[in-house]
């Protein structure tokens, strides 16, 4: 309900807006600017946790073996600033939170604790994301400019399984850090329309995480008024991930995750630009 609230905040703000049509001008870049998405999201979490001592677990799917919520309403949030002619800094955060009650199926091994066929598991799946990317524009006409640059994205994963009648509570949570490399075009199409095109991907190991991401995402947006403009954007996201070291709460043992995680969503947005 909050979040419910906040984008209806934004939506009245915007409808007491009223400059007049001679003071739009679409340009290619905001000086700074802030968006709110309110995004369709569509995951596919495929997970496996080995243990040290008992050895590789049980590959699964959690929106498939767990019943977790495959499709979700979530919103994120941005910031922007074009340091000069040639020069972006960007900041983008969104959450996902889900949980899930399912009988499982078959007998599955979580880090060395055997989950038997039937059991009832409460699952709790959450995931922060914050990515800040810098992007170098070589090319900057007076309709499009291209660029490349770098990006982090910073993954805050927690999991969190429960066994009905039991007294078993795996957790598992940690922090990834994953750096790629992005590039970005952008063009504006008459006095209103602007379009964005960009891509990133990089596979990298820092301490004891390994991993690869590849980042697409395309958007159209529509500026009617001064300072604000209203888009649609898709967003295509797939994380690879070896995690190593983690430590198994209450155990003398170390963990070890491999995580495939898609995260696509079909967005809409507002901007405030100024």
């Amino acid at each position: 309900m909050r979040r419910c609230a906040t984008i209806c905040g934004f939506l009245a703000l915007v409808s007491v807006a009223t400059p007049t049509t001679a003071q739009v001008k679409t340009t290619l870049f905001d000086t700074f600017n802030f968006k709110l998405e309110g995004s369709r999201v569509r995951t596919n979490t495929t997970i496996r946790l080995d243990s040290e001592n008992l050895g590789q677990g049980t590959t699964i799917r959690f929106e498939n073996d767990l019943a977790l919520r495959e499709k979700k309403f979530e919103p994120s949030l941005s910031f922007e600033w074009q340091m000069g002619h040639r020069h972006r800094l960007g900041f983008r955060w969104q959450e996902i939170d889900r949980d899930s009650t399912a009988q499982v199926l078959r007998e599955i091994e979580w880090g060395g604790v055997v989950i038997p066929v039937e059991a009832y598991v409460t699952l709790g799946f959450d995931i922060n994301t914050l990515a800040i990317d810098y992007t170098y524009y070589p090319w900057v006409k007076e309709r499009w400019a291209g660029g490349f640059g770098l990006g982090f994205r910073v993954l805050d994963l927690k999991t969190t399984l429960t066994v009905e009648d039991t007294e078993l509570e795996e957790q598992v949570d940690g922090t990834a850090p994953l750096p790629y490399v992005n590039f970005e075009y952008r063009r504006v199409f008459g006095k209103r329309w602007r379009v964005k095109a960009a891509l990133g991907w990089l596979e990298v190991k820092i301490g004891d995480v390994k991993g690869g991401q590849y980042i697409g995402r395309l958007a159209g947006e529509f500026i009617p008024l001064r300072h604000w403009g209203f888009g649609i954007a898709g967003n295509l996201s797939t994380v690879d991930v070896d995690w190593q070291g983690i430590e198994s709460p209450g155990e003398d043992d170390e963990l070890r995750a491999k995580i495939v995680l898609d995260i696509n969503d079909i967005s809409l947005y507002i901007r405030y630009r100024f």
